[in-house]
């Protein structure tokens, strides 16, 4: 997913989420289950300090309370990205957020990771532009 698709900065916000919260509880479909281990173990592997590592659990591509994926509309608190098959994207994000040192570095998450989310904007622009 690129820069001009509406959803750009709610993929990034969820995996942003996602990479700076310990005790994670990351829902995916079996079939998504190989690729949630891989992403869990470069976790591991450049946040040695993590004291919590992502759980991975059967379900739909979802943190609860963090984001979700996909389907119907959470709850605003929670990062919405819109849309069907996501979640490589989604994998996608959060190596290229980990190879720029995120979260433990000083503006490497982008602009956006240091200004205040606002779902409710982002998803009425997202409405707007046919999602």
């Amino acid at each position: 997913m690129d820069q001009s698709d509406a959803r750009w900065g709610s993929l990034r916000e969820a995996a942003r989420r996602f990479l700076r919260t310990e005790g994670v509880r990351l829902g995916v479909p079996v079939h998504d289950r190989f690729s949630a281990l891989k992403l869990v173990e470069r976790i591991a592997e450049k946040i040695p300090e993590r004291l919590q590592l992502p759980q991975i659990v059967e379900g739909f591509h979802k943190a609860e309370g963090l984001f979700q994926l996909g389907g119907e509309a959470p709850n605003e608190k929670v990062c919405w990205v819109p849309g069907n098959h996501l979640w490589n994207h989604f994998v996608s994000t959060c190596d290229e957020l980990l190879e720029a040192g995120y979260p433990g570095c000083q503006g490497c998450g982008g602009t956006a990771a240091l200004q205040t989310w606002n779902e409710v904007s982002k998803r009425k622009m997202m409405l707007e532009k046919g999602w």
